[in-house]
């Protein structure tokens, strides 16, 4: 499998991500070339190397000549849509500014829709997150970990007025994630920076066992105690075991990764508030929730409510957990996953889009899934049965296979 992790020692930006990837291979011209398709006008793009604290970087500057313009999250939405870019570029870049949305809402006490973006919505961070969720995809870059962020400390000067460092959108971004401050008096991590790494990363901590085969820097503004700069190693993820564990074409395409399960034994709800936890679990951004019937001492019937997550979420899940439902504690344990790749296209149908996974096995795709929700619609408001529109979903899919 193929993936990048990002050594935030000096922090990250979204300049700096760019400039990373930049630095570490992809094309200038390509991204110039993809930029493009976004319609964006009176803007330039430029790369610069320079040298930080004997290290050299790629600095990325991006000249606009828009004044101050406030954007919302769907006058960023309609540009992406509307440009030429592919559709996983699209729906991740879109992610992204969503989850800008949420946070800044969160802080000002107002909807993702009613946000005024300030700087994140400049052409320049704009440029800055499609150009990186660009890098991402033509590295052809899996998935995405990284170390603990630097944040830096102090305060910084922001379009209200001075704020603390992090920033309070910066924080609600890194919430979950692990991060530290040294005596950097800097604001290290911008919202652009935060959003991408939130949105992308799998996992933070410790280097994953890879063989590096690219290294890219990209390079901050300001000239700082430490080299500013953020660093990233691209190349294969090697797991152990694999093999062992199905002797067979599929064990090459099986991907592993590290999950925690959190679990609680619940003897005392409402059971119609599963549903609701289960819908607020998936929504908050767990891999997977799932009940199971069970029996505890005294032969009390009980449910156990079993939730998948990334190592990085734990504090916010047992939060969550306890807040939400009976139970006075939950228990927390690591798991590994085995996994088969998959990808999720977009199908046009003569009802509209609709998204299917497609997973791969011994090097093809076998399985071919319809996203329920997307069927749904299309069925409820076409007045057509569901089962034709998934069944044609499923066709156009095995068609592109072919």
């Amino acid at each position: 499998m193929r993936i990048a992790y990002f050594d935030c020692f000096a922090g990250i930006s979204g300049d700096m991500t760019l400039g990373a990837l930049v630095d570490a291979g992809l094309d200038f011209e390509v991204l110039k070339s993809e930029l493009a398709k976004l319609h964006l006008h009176d803007f330039e793009i430029q790369q610069e190397k320079v040298t930080k604290l004997g290290m050299t970087g790629t600095k990325i500057h991006v000249l606009a000549q828009e004044g101050h313009v406030h954007r919302h999250l769907q006058d960023i939405t309609r540009i992406i849509e509307e440009s030429e870019l592919i559709e996983e570029v699209k729906e991740k870049a879109i992610a992204i500014f969503r989850r800008l949305a949420e946070a800044e809402g969160k802080v000002h006490g107002t909807t993702p829709e009613q946000v005024h973006f300030h700087e994140v919505g400049a052409v320049d961070a704009i440029v800055d997150i499609v150009g990186a969720v660009i890098g991402l995809y033509h590295l052809g870059i899996e998935k995405v970990y990284a170390s603990a962020v630097h944040t830096g400390k102090g305060f910084t000067q922001a379009a209200h007025g001075m704020i603390p460092i992090p920033a309070p959108a910066t924080l609600e971004l890194l919430s979950g994630i692990p991060i530290y401050t040294q005596d950097i008096p800097f604001e290290l991590v911008t919202p652009t920076g935060a959003a991408i790494l939130s949105t992308y990363c799998c996992d933070f901590g410790e280097m994953p066992v890879m063989e590096v085969e690219r290294i890219g820097y990209g390079a901050g503004t300001r000239e700082l105690a430490i080299p500013n700069l953020l660093r990233v190693m691209i190349g294969e993820k090697r797991d152990q075991g694999i093999d062992k564990i199905v002797d067979s074409k599929v064990s090459q395409s099986i991907q592993t990764g590290q999950a925690l399960m959190i679990e609680a034994n619940i003897d005392d709800m409402n059971p119609e508030f599963y549903d609701y936890i289960i819908q607020k679990c998936l929504k908050e951004g767990a891999m997977d929730v799932f009940l199971q019937p069970i029996q505890m001492k005294k032969n009390r019937p009980a449910t156990t409510l079993s939730v998948q997550i990334h190592p990085s979420q734990v504090e916010k899940f047992t939060t969550l957990i306890l807040k939400e439902t009976t139970t006075i504690g939950v228990r927390v344990y690591p798991v590994t996953k085995y996994m088969l790749p998959y990808q999720v296209v977009a199908i046009d149908t003569p009802w509209g889009k609709a998204k299917v996974k497609m997973v791969e096995a011994g090097g093809v795709y076998q399985t071919f899934s319809p996203e329920y929700e997307d069927c749904r619609r299309l069925a409820e408001a076409a007045n057509v049965p569901l089962k034709e529109v998934y069944e044609e979903v499923k066709r156009q899919a095995m068609d592109l296979n072919s």
